[in-house]
């Protein structure tokens, strides 16, 4: 039987969980809020760090509230649905800002709350196991089958029970690793991640969602539409963009425009350069306040959607490459007087770094989903000083946001 031990609830980690201290090692303690008094066993132990289980609170903090998913606490998607939404956005300042400290940076962040706290994202991406679709356990590798996903809108949940009863009523859990789904307005794609080669008919499962949806197959990385929709399209900010299965495009569209918007508010220049550009929404959005802005993309499906964005908004001020952002920075020179990146998760590497820093550009705007690599590819930079900082709620009831860093050559 495993030891049973108390402690105090001290701090808050990266993921939100509840940090102590005991046996001169640091404990985390998901699930557990700020001045709780609990009881905990390990579930994980290291040299310099235990994860623990909660097993009983002692003491309540006024903030902890009942979680509405009946999966919270097994899957590992949420982990902050037992905090009121306030407290929720108190710890997620909280930890920007000790990410923050790291550079220097003693100015305030502004916080942009999610106008949705549920409901709110327009993509999923489930793991296949035998009962359906799943999502993973904290931590782990294992599955949690479910039916239903309080965080995204309701269409992809219509979606989801229609995707269970096509995979469970014909056994093909083996077949698939993956299913994707995203949705925009009343329309959705589904993307069906295979094991192996298929020959597998999905007109009955189009029948029953309806012609509002497109349905594709991927192996080893190589998409193939197979019927109805083969995109989908939106308007941010007057923009007018087409989505394929695979584009990247913000999860919360309620919170996206501020975001959009507070990136143009803190353009310095008439050029503008946007390194991670994606599908090109945030390159179109950029033309139409900015003289010249040119977009930079490595992903071949993603430059084709905003070369389709660019023709369809008429922005012939918009130039998009398809490459490598560190290489087109070092053998280019845009005379840009703004840089934007939004990398993806892992940040940027060291290359894309040292070519940003080399170049003569006053000002540079750094979007991340992810404060620690932001904060490492910050320091790599010498150049360049934080002078303000924003946080946006994009991911509500998780332990993730989304940062905006505005940064001034020296």
């Amino acid at each position: 039987m495993k030891e049973i031990k108390k402690a105090k609830v001290e701090d808050y980690g990266y993921d939100g969980e509840g940090v102590t201290r005991g046996d001169g090692k640091v404990v985390f303690l998901p699930f557990a809020l700020i001045g709780e008094e609990v009881e905990f066993e390990s579930a994980d132990e290291k040299s310099s760090f235990i994860r623990g289980k909660v097993t009983k609170i002692c003491k309540q903090n006024p903030k902890r509230i009942e979680p509405p998913c009946q999966y919270f606490g097994k899957c590992g998607g949420c982990s902050l649905q037992h905090a009121c939404y306030d407290h929720e956005l108190e710890i997620k300042k909280q930890l920007l800002k000790a990410q923050l400290r790291k550079t220097n940076f003693q100015g305030e962040i502004e916080v942009f709350a999610s106008p949705k706290e549920f409901g709110y994202r327009n993509k999923i991406r489930s793991f296949v196991g035998r009962e359906g679709l799943s999502l993973k356990e904290r931590a782990s590798s294992k599955l949690v089958p479910i039916n239903k996903c309080l965080l995204v809108k309701d269409r992809i949940n219509t979606v989801i029970e229609s995707v269970n009863t096509f995979i469970k009523t014909q056994n093909l859990y083996k077949q698939y690793k993956e299913v994707v789904i995203r949705e925009e307005g009343d329309k959705v794609l589904i993307n069906f991640v295979l094991t192996g080669p298929s020959k597998m008919n999905y007109k009955g499962l189009y029948l029953i969602i309806g012609n509002c949806c497109g349905i594709f197959e991927t192996l080893n990385k190589k998409t193939v539409h197979k019927i109805g929709l083969k995109s989908l399209e939106s308007v941010e900010l007057g923009v007018k963009a087409t989505f394929s299965v695979n584009s990247f495009h913000q999860v919360n569209p309620f919170l996206m425009e501020q975001l959009y918007k507070k990136v143009i508010e803190n353009v310095e220049g008439k050029t503008v350069v946007n390194c991670y550009s994606g599908a090109g929404v945030l390159s179109g959005v950029l033309a139409k306040s900015c003289q010249n802005v040119v977009g930079i993309e490595l992903g071949k499906s993603e430059h084709e959607d905003a070369e389709h964005l660019k023709s369809e908004n008429r922005l012939n001020n918009l130039t998009n490459i398809c490459g490598d952002c560190g290489q087109v920075l070092a053998k280019n020179h845009f005379n840009a007087d703004t840089i934007v990146v939004d990398p993806p998760r892992a940040g940027m590497s060291a290359d894309v770094c040292e070519a940003i820093d080399r170049l003569n550009v006053k000002r540079l705007i750094y979007v991340s989903c992810d404060s620690a690599t932001m904060v490492r590819d910050l320091a790599r930079m010498k150049n360049y000083q934080l002078k303000k900082a924003f946080l946006f709620d994009m991911f509500a009831k998780t332990g993730e946001y989304e940062s905006l860093c505005v940064l001034d050559r020296l």
